[in-house]
């Protein structure tokens, strides 16, 4: 029986040391002192010892432990790891950072290698809105409509304040000021002052003074391969060259450091040129009218009294290229509604036995320079409106003015000149109608025109 017992206390003892581990001192004293339990209640053999003997062989081998009494109250875990409760109120625990709401008061990030770390510590954070970097092809896509508006309209402060709102970057800068001179030389000459205006307006603004030489340098490589479509495009390039020195865009320095630079033929004859011109008597002021027209800052007055006289060259000699001619010359696209509206006028102040010849004879004049793209449809309808909108200050030189313009659109609409449409537009409470009524005495109906 006590071999029994020993074998199943023996096999006990392994399976609870495989299952626990290794045990610390209190708890192997409590092994112990189950071990001695068993021992004492078993039998023994009365050959094994004194039967007088209180004490037993297992006895002295496992002593008594007599257990402290906060041991037994203890509830920690015998595992020797933590459940991670939380904190009184909820405020911790394990993969808690804290009470909801504590991140509304926390101050700011201190932790440099922290991604939302701000290098003002606490300082007001300005968010700014990120504009992509153009490339090449998105430079000539976004810029060429830009730059041939501005040839249209002569707006330099709206047009320079459009490049600039464009991320162009320091290195394709130069593709703009390239693109700019290119298409100004496949133009006219008023043109291509405009085009110098605007390269010394994007100086400092669009384009940065250390950038302004490398971008010159790099035209001036390009220059053969502008010649191509522009056989005087050395010469044009040094004018371009000669007016930016001019223009405190670049040093005269510049012109010396261009023999250093690995120049084609072409960009070699465009350097000489700028330098010949910037040599010559009195440099700084005929280089100011390099391209020959100063004209560009005359006021309107000087643009209404030519127009004025040739169309009224026209009505005598009849003679609709030497108008167009003249149109060419003063080349003023976006000045061209002046023209519809003096020739309306022109017709309107004629004598009543000559108005209808009069009258055909302008609208075959606008006829014609519709049809050869000189005067757009812009400027057609800009002028028609202009006379609309006067009629009442007209009537008070011609008193018949809105009649006769009544006539006038009537004319035009018969030889499919102007559309319905307009003719709507500029009578849009009246369609076909007659503006005055026989029995008012020739008095004006008091009817509102737009």
């Amino acid at each position: 029986m006590i071999a029994v017992e020993d074998e199943v206390f023996t096999h006990t003892q392994i399976d609870e040391e495989n299952k626990f581990g290794t045990f610390d001192g209190a708890k192997t004293a409590a092994l112990k002192t189950k071990r001695q339990r068993k021992r004492t209640n078993s039998r023994s053999h009365s050959s094994d010892g004194n039967e007088d003997d209180p004490t037993s062989p297992m006895e002295s081998e496992f002593p008594k432990l007599k257990l402290d009494a906060s041991f037994k109250r203890d509830r920690r875990s015998r595992m020797g790891t933590g459940r991670g409760l939380p904190k009184k109120g909820g405020a911790g625990g394990k993969g808690v950072w804290g009470r909801a709401g504590d991140e509304i008061g926390a101050s700011a990030v201190k932790d440099d290698q922290d991604p939302n770390f701000e290098a003002s510590e606490g300082g007001d954070i300005k968010l700014a809105s990120y504009i992509p970097q153009l490339d090449k092809q998105e430079i000539e896509k976004n810029m060429k409509p830009l730059l041939l508006e501005y040839f249209e309209n002569s707006e330099l402060d709206e047009c320079v304040e459009a490049i600039s709102s464009f991320n162009l970057g320091a290195e394709n800068v130069a593709d703009v000021l390239i693109l700019a001179v290119s298409t100004a030389l496949e133009r006219k000459p008023a043109v291509r002052e405009l085009c110098s205006r605007l390269v010394a307006e994007m100086y400092g603004s669009v384009i940065e003074p250390s950038l302004m030489e490398d971008a010159f340098v790099k035209l001036l490589n390009q220059v053969s391969d502008l010649e191509l479509d522009n056989p005087g495009a050395s010469e044009d390039v040094g004018k371009f060259l000669a007016r930016a020195i001019a223009d405190d865009c670049l040093p005269p320095a510049f012109l010396r450091r261009c023999t250093s630079y690995s120049l084609n033929k072409a960009g070699t004859k465009a350097v000489v040129t700028a330098s010949s011109l910037l040599t010559m008597k009195y440099a700084m002021s005929k280089i100011d009218n390099v391209w020959g027209v100063d004209g560009l800052d005359r006021p309107t007055k000087y643009y209404e009294n030519k127009l004025w006289f040739v169309l009224k060259e026209y009505l005598k000699s009849l003679e609709t290229e030497e108008v167009q001619k003249s149109l060419l010359e003063l080349d003023i696209p976006h000045f061209h509604h002046e023209v519809v509206y003096e020739a309306v006028v022109l017709a309107m102040e004629q004598r009543s036995n000559d108005y209808e010849k009069s009258a055909q004879a302008m609208i075959d004049l606008l006829l014609f320079l519709g049809e050869s793209n000189i005067v757009s449809r812009t400027q057609f309808e800009a002028g028609f409106k202009r006379v609309t909108d006067n009629l009442e200050d007209l009537t008070l030189d011609i008193p018949n003015a809105i009649s006769l313009f009544s006539q006038f659109c009537d004319m035009s609409v018969a030889q499919q000149f102007m559309s319905t449409t307009t003719y709507e537009k500029l009578h849009p409470s009246r369609g076909r109608k007659r503006f005055v009524s026989e029995g008012d005495g020739g008095k004006i109906k008091n009817l509102p025109i737009v």
